[in-house]
């Protein structure tokens, strides 16, 4: 057999001969096989139809995507081949990463399957294997069935969140380094539970991104951002204050939604927000997961009139080599950097190569996470752009944003 190299989607791919043995019945199963090309004829002793031939597309050798199984079947190539190679380590890194209940229920239907298996051909071995293969499967399985019950009662509550419109949004103001007025805001969610008061993402966020409610929910958030974009910069205007941006986070989930800029425009529409006035913050892993992708969309979204920033800048690996490939308006210098770049000259270092390029490329830069005078002074110092942080203020409501509109901080540090 001849491996070729293909790993675009981390499985690798074999050339078999005509006549050539793939698997053999009762030999340890670690993977299984997907057709590409050829044919493969099978004898299977745990199928109702014991011969059969697969073609392309077609899978065989299934009980190898299950631990510690073995093979009940024989298979030769009929043909020269092409074989995709599906292994126990992949399958189990995407049911670990899949919807919490996908992960449950293939742990459940693959344990199912091998569990009529072993009892109808099974040796005495295979089944003392096979039931403490079992037992340790349903203690590593209870916390997940556990997380899962909980996910899936928070879920529902989440759904009745946007049905009773129970979310509310806050405001972080972000200022002008250079000129000092409040020049934006972050957009950031919060819950007005019913039973628990109102609560910060850190409740509720993650179980949005695992059970992709982070889509309707993101998408509300936009909705609201666009409204009070309207409402802000009318009472701006009116005196006579600068107008100001309003930036909303989208999340990988999220972007990975083919629908994502139909419905962005469609809320625009609805709306009649000003998109040059709103602001997408996309984190580097979006740009990493699939470039090209990453890439036609954001210049769609360029073109729709937004701007883009990308979020947490510094933190991944591939930052300066993809940089150049996407239209940004804005880098966000990751927290981490600004809570630790007065005490490690690495991070300060860091910082001043992203604050360089930025100037070099005609890219903005935010620095977020300013909790000191120090931190702030620093930022200046780089001739930075924009500044958010506690020590500027804390996420407000939307009824306190209109007193703040066009003010400039003071030297204590507080708007």
């Amino acid at each position: 057999m001849k491996e070729t190299a293909d790993w675009t989607y981390r499985l690798h791919r074999i050339e078999i001969k005509k006549g050539d043995l793939v698997l053999s019945d009762q030999e340890s199963a670690t993977c299984a096989y997907i057709v590409e090309t050829g044919a493969i004829a099978v004898e299977d002793r745990a199928s109702s139809t014991p011969n059969y031939t697969v073609g392309p597309g077609e899978m065989f050798g299934e009980y190898g995507i299950i631990g510690d199984a073995v093979h009940y079947s024989t298979a030769r190539a009929l043909e020269d081949s092409i074989l995709m190679v599906v292994t126990q380590e992949e399958i189990e890194e995407k049911s670990a990463a899949s919807d919490p209940m996908v992960h449950l229920f293939l742990n459940f239907f693959m344990d199912r399957c091998q569990s009529l298996t072993v009892r109808a051909i099974g040796s005495e071995e295979q089944n003392l294997k096979f039931h403490s293969r079992r037992q340790h499967l349903k203690e590593s399985l209870q916390s997940t069935q556990e997380e899962i019950v909980s996910l899936f009662r928070l879920k529902a509550e989440l759904e009745r969140a946007i049905e009773n419109d129970e979310f509310v949004l806050h405001f972080q103001p972000i200022i002008s380094l250079r000129g000092g007025f409040t020049a934006g805001f972050e957009a950031l969610i919060r819950w007005q539970h019913p039973e628990r008061g109102l609560l910060s993402p850190f409740h509720f966020i993650d179980t949005a991104e695992k059970t992709n409610m982070i889509t309707p929910i993101g998408l509300w958030v936009f909705k609201e951002a666009c409204l009070h974009s309207l409402k802000f910069n009318e009472t701006a205007a009116n005196g006579q204050s600068p107008e100001v941006f309003i930036s909303v986070n989208v999340s990988a989930r999220q972007f990975e939604d083919d629908k994502l800029i139909e419905n962005f425009r469609a809320v625009l529409e609805e709306t009649g927000a000003d998109p040059s006035k709103i602001q997408l913050e996309i984190t580097e892993s979006v740009l990493m997961t699939d470039a090209d992708r990453a890439k036609e969309m954001l210049y769609e979204l360029k073109e729709t009139g937004f701007q883009l920033v990308l979020d947490d800048f510094g933190t991944g690996y591939s930052s300066l080599s993809y940089l150049h490939k996407f239209p940004i308006d804005k880098l966000k210098i990751d927290r981490s950097f600004t809570h630790s770049m007065l005490d490690d000259q690495d991070s300060l270092e860091i910082v001043r190569a992203i604050s360089g390029l930025s100037h070099n490329m005609d890219i903005e830069i935010v620095a977020e996470g300013i909790e000191t005078m120090e931190q702030l002074s620093l930022y200046r110092d780089l001739d930075c752009h924009y500044g958010q942080g506690f020590l500027i203020a804390k996420p407000l409501p939307a009824e306190d944003v209109y007193g703040i509109l066009g003010t400039r901080m003071k030297l204590s540090g507080q708007i």
